[in-house]
């Protein structure tokens, strides 16, 4: 199994704040589009945050079988200790809605409000929900839970799990309604505005408290927003960085001109260096993206376009070359 830390370079007690710092250095050195060759250094550090940074995937990381000193890697208690998990779960809520939403680097970099249409269920209008006529399902009583004991001597638990008759409704429908053939939602089309905050990166999630999907016995639940940050007008964004590809003429090179770059906080005036190479980026310390403590930098990538001459002007330029 391959040592997560020691890829992104921490230790087990580095907290998520070391984890995310180490992993936007180390990707930043090992970018393919700023090291040629990186691409599986680079892949390899985004598997290690990928796992470390989410709680519940670094939990099972870090201990895999907590009963492997027994011997063999088998758990005695396996099915035990799952079905008291279940028992222990915190109340039960609505399901969540969970949408992909693209944004461009510019609209990272500065925030924006985002108009985003998406489709959810909704309560019917019929049945307000309900699903049509109920009683009370009389295999849990009610209660929507089969008490269960798990479990003998010291491991004895009294474990509550759903009850398969009425799905953990505690009711079982008798007259569903027409509209919604007794789910109680129906489906529609939500338009709503978010504000999405400036430097906010390619992976983040956002959520918009009750503007998921609807369930008839506990409500609506959020809407989750995964942000994608996609290159858009030459602009793309790597960790912090802001790197922006500019067509140059190959006369601009070898004159070192002066370029003018469209920058978010408005046009940057850059003069090419003296022996200038087209295929490093030309960087602008501290104006990428801004997170208080940390400043990405800017990078422009010159991409020459060689226009076509006439054979005079090409006459004239053999002329100096030699």
């Amino acid at each position: 199994m391959k040592d997560y830390y020691k890829i992104l370079g921490v230790d087990k007690k580095s907290t998520k704040d070391d984890i995310k710092k180490s992993y936007r250095k180390l990707s930043k050195q090992y970018h393919p589009d700023v090291n040629p060759d990186g691409g599986e250094k680079f892949k390899e550090i985004a598997e290690a945050y990928e796992i470390l940074s989410d709680d519940n995937k670094r939990k099972q990381y870090d201990n895999p079988n907590p009963f492997t000193n027994m011997g063999g890697g088998f758990n005695p208690f396996e099915d035990f200790i799952h079905n008291f998990n279940r028992g222990q779960n915190r109340r039960p809520k609505a399901p969540d809605k969970k949408i992909k939403v693209i944004i461009t680097p510019i609209e990272s970099f500065i925030g924006v409000k985002k108009p985003i249409t998406y489709q959810v269920n909704n309560s019917c209008g019929s049945c307000a929900g309900s699903g049509g006529k109920k009683e009370m399902c009389q295999n849990c009583e009610g209660t929507g839970n089969i008490r269960k004991k798990m479990g003998t001597g010291f491991f004895t638990q009294i474990i509550d799990s759903p009850c398969n008759q009425c799905n953990g409704n505690g009711d079982i429908i008798i007259d569903a309604c027409f509209q919604c053939g007794g789910t109680g939602r129906k489906e529609k089309i939500e338009q709503i505005t978010v504000d999405i905050p400036k430097n906010i990166s390619n992976g983040d999630f956002l959520r918009v408290a009750g503007k998921g999907e609807f369930n008839n016995k506990y409500g609506v639940g959020d809407l989750i927003i995964q942000i994608e940050v996609s290159n858009s007008d030459g602009y793309e964004k790597i960790n912090n960085d802001l790197v922006y590809t500019k067509k140059i003429q190959l006369t601009d090179l070898l004159l070192n001109k002066e370029l003018s770059i469209p920058h978010p906080d408005g046009y940057l005036q850059i003069k090419l260096p003296l022996n200038t190479e087209s295929i490093k980026p030309l960087r602008l310390k501290g104006k990428g993206y801004d997170l208080g403590n940390e400043k990405g930098d800017f990078y422009v990538k010159m991409n020459i376009v060689n226009n076509p001459i006439n054979d005079e002007i090409k006459k004239e330029i053999e002329k100096l070359l030699k």
